[in-house]
C-alpha cells in the first residue's frame, strides 16, 4: 500500500467510538466499533514528527501542551504522565543524569558507587526534593490546562530503579557477593518510590500508577536471580502500590519474560504490556484467564523500519495471536515508539487496528479478521 492509498482510505474510516468510550465499553463485555489500540509511549516520537526535540518536551510546558493537543486532535488520546521514567528516583537520590536534546537520558554518575555513600535509614523526602517538586508542579500545571484528561504516574520496578542509583554491573555482583546490601537497596528503591506515589496522589487525586521494569526480565537477571531478589521486592512495590492507591497498577518489562509470567499473576499483576519478542499467543495461553494483556507490535524493525504494509501484516498478526485472550487485548507496540518512526507508519497501525479489529469484543476474534482466516 501507497502512502497516498492509505490516507485515502483512512478518509473513509472515522472512528465511531473514542478510545475511552472504546475501553470502557469493550471491558463490560460489549461490542466495540474496533480493537483497543494504543502506541506505548509514544510522545517522543510524535514530537519529532510535529518539529519538536526532546530537549524541547522536557525545557518547554507550551511544547509539552501542544503534543498533548495534537495527539488528541489526530488519535483521540487522552491522558497526561508526571512520569518517573526509569531514572527518575535515582536522579532524586543524587545520580546525576544527562539529556541529550534527541536520545533518552542516561545516568552519567552514580551515587552510590561505594555503599557508604548513602544512609539507607534516610527516606526519600518527596515534597521538599527540587527535581520531585518540578515533576510534580509540572503534572499539576497540567491537570490545570488540561481539566478534562486524567493524569497518571510511573515508576520503575525496584531492580531497574537500583541500577539508576548503583552501575548494573555492580549489583549483578552484589547478587553473589554482598547479598545484604544488595536488599537493602532494593528494599530503599521500594520505599522511595512508594513515597513518591504517595505524594503524587495525595497532591493530584489520581489512583493511576504503571511499573516499568526491563532489568527484571530474564534477558538480564535469569530466573534464578529475578526469584532470589528482583521478585520479592517487585511484590512489594506492587502490594504497596494497591495499598496506597486501593487500584493494581498496569505493569510494562522489556525483553523476555515468558518464564516469569507465572510469577507476575502470583503477585496479583492483572495489566501486562508485553515486549515483541516474546510471542502473544503464548502469553494468552499461559495467564489470559486472569491478564488483560497489551503488545506487541515490533517498535524497531516493523515501526522504525518496516513499510506501511509490515506494518499492516504485523498488526494483523498479532490481533489473530491475542485477540481471543479471555480477560481482553489491547493492540500495542511492544515498546516504546522510537524516535524516528514515519508518521505513516503510525497512521498505517490505526489503519490496520480499525479494519482488521473491527467488531471487537473480548475474548472473541474480531468480526474485522474473519475473512483473513477463511
Amino acid at each position: 500500500m501507497t502512502k497516498e492509498e492509505l490516507y485515502a482510505e483512512l478518509e473513509h474510516m472515522a472512528p465511531e467510538m473514542t478510545p475511552n468510550e472504546r475501553i470502557t465499553e469493550y471491558l463490560k463485555g460489549n461490542e466495540v466499533d474496533c480493537i483497543p489500540y494504543a502506541f506505548l509511549a509514544p510522545d517522543d516520537a510524535l514530537a519529532s514528527i510535529w518539529g519538536y526535540s526532546k530537549g524541547d518536551l522536557r525545557r518547554s510546558f507550551e511544547a509539552r501542551c501542544a503534543v498533548i493537543e495534537r495527539k488528541k486532535k489526530e488519535y483521540g488520546f487522552t491522558g497526561m504522565s508526571a512520569s518517573m521514567g526509569l531514572r527518575g528516583i535515582g536522579e532524586a537520590v543524587g545520580s546525576v543524569l544527562k539529556y541529550p536534546e534527541y536520545k533518552s537520558d542516561y545516568v552519567d554518575k552514580y551515587v552510590v558507587e561505594d555503599y557508604s555513600a548513602i544512609d539507607f535509614d534516610e527516606l526519600l523526602d518527596v515534597r521538599h526534593n527540587m527535581i520531585l517538586q518540578k515533576k510534580l508542579e509540572n503534572g499539576k500545571r497540567l491537570m490545570e490546562r488540561f481539566p478534562e484528561m486524567s493524569i497518571s504516574t510511573d515508576v520503575a520496578g525496584p531492580i531497574t530503579t537500583a541500577s539508576a542509583i548503583r552501575p548494573i554491573e555492580l549489583l549483578l555482583r552484589d547478587m553473589r557477593k554482598n547479598p545484604e546490601k544488595l536488599n537493602a537497596l532494593l528494599q530503599y528503591s521500594v520505599d522511595c518510590s512508594l513515597e513518591w506515589i504517595k505524594v503524587f496522589m495525595e497532591e493530584t487525586g489520581s489512583h493511576s500508577v504503571g511499573i516499568s521494569d526491563p532489568v527484571t526480565s530474564t534477558d538480564v537477571l535469569g530466573y534464578k536471580y529475578f526469584a532470589e531478589y528482583s521478585r520479592p521486592y517487585f511484590d512489594k512495590l506492587f502490594s504497596g502500590i494497591v495499598q496506597i492507591t486501593g487500584k493494581k497498577p498496569s505493569v510494562h518489562i522489556c525483553g523476555h519474560t515468558k518464564k516469569i509470567w507465572k510469577d507476575l499473576q502470583e503477585i496479583g499483576v492483572d495489566n501486562l504490556s508485553i515486549d515483541n519478542c516474546e510471542n502473544m499467543e503464548e502469553a494468552k495461553n499461559a495467564i489470559g484467564d486472569s491478564v488483560f494483556l497489551s503488545g506487541n507490535v515490533p517498535p524497531v524493525d516493523v515501526m522504525l523500519n518496516g513499510s506501511i504494509d509490515d506494518v499492516i501484516e504485523s498488526v494483523k498478526i498479532t490481533i489473530g495471536r491475542a485477540a481471543e485472550s479471555p480477560c481482553g487485548f489491547m493492540l500495542m507496540t511492544g515498546c516504546q515508539v522510537p524516535i524516528g518512526t514515519p508518521k505513516e507508519n503510525m497512521d498505517a497501525f490505526v489503519y490496520a487496528a480499525r479494519k482488521y479489529g473491527a467488531g471487537a469484543r473480548k475474548g472473541k476474534m474480531p468480526d474485522g479478521m474473519k475473512s483473513t482466516l477463511n
